[in-house]
């Protein structure tokens, strides 16, 4: 069986750490890059371990900027590598709206939502709505048998564990401190993210999405305090395999 490998690049919400970046994911099988979100700093994190023109699908889970405020600059970058001449392909956007993204011939936009399943390399792809402000898509990625989750931003419930279910890995946003979520803004606390890992149980956790102010491994003590499975707290270069 082929493995899935997922790369940490952006793990911060709301703002970005100096020198970090806020959410956004590598994942791939048999080579083939698909980005998961482009955060504020995230194209710069991503080109210190491969280059951007190798990189054609990214997934934008929502248009709140903390992921996706890279877009612009990653189209604008597939475009000076094609009047350079350089052997790359457009970049496809899969999003639910296209957002000034759809700039031919350099990008395009490839709409979608919840009842979308499509092929994006050797990945097979659905999404799931999250219970969040603006409209957010959580992201399984399935590849020979194994899938990879990402809760992107949303409140627990029963839909998102469901979705979650036996991932090889779960990327689970934490946006607070145990016992500090509000319910209206559509995010999980620690205690949160420990119930979807009992009620999903995947293979492997990681932890991301995480608040830029107090001592990140409170979160982690509390998960793995409530959650016997493999929890990693997400860093940048962070990976995990399946």
């Amino acid at each position: 069986m082929g493995n899935m490998k997922v790369t940490v690049i952006g793990e911060s919400g709301g703002a970005p750490l100096a020198g970090g970046a806020t959410s956004c994911y590598i994942v791939e099988a048999e080579g083939y890059p698909v980005l998961l979100d482009i955060g504020s700093g995230a194209l710069s994190l991503i080109q210190r371990i491969r280059s951007f023109d190798e990189i054609d699908d990214i997934i934008i889970s929502h248009f709140h900027s903390d992921h996706h405020a890279d877009a612009g600059v990653a189209l604008y970058s597939r475009l000076i590598s094609m009047q350079l001449k350089r052997p790359v392909n457009p970049l496809v956007f899969h999003a639910m709206e296209s957002h000034k993204l759809d700039m031919a011939p350099y990008s395009y936009v490839s709409m979608i939502d919840e009842d979308t399943v499509e092929e994006i390399g050797p990945f097979s792809v659905r999404y799931m709505r999250t219970e969040h402000p603006v409209p957010c898509l959580a992201v399984k990625l399935s590849y020979d048998g194994k899938s990879v989750v990402y809760t992107a931003d949303g409140a627990l419930s029963d839909r998102l564990a469901a979705f979650s279910s036996s991932a090889d890995i779960l990327i689970a946003e934490c946006s607070f401190y145990p016992g500090t979520a509000d319910d209206a803004a559509g995010h999980m606390d620690a205690l949160d993210v420990s119930d979807l890992a009992v009620s999903a149980a995947p293979e492997k956790l990681i932890v991301s999405h995480l608040p830029v102010y107090g001592e990140r491994n409170d979160i982690l003590r509390c998960i793995r305090s409530r959650w016997n499975g493999e929890t990693l707290l997400a860093h940048p270069f962070l990976t995990a395999e399946a």
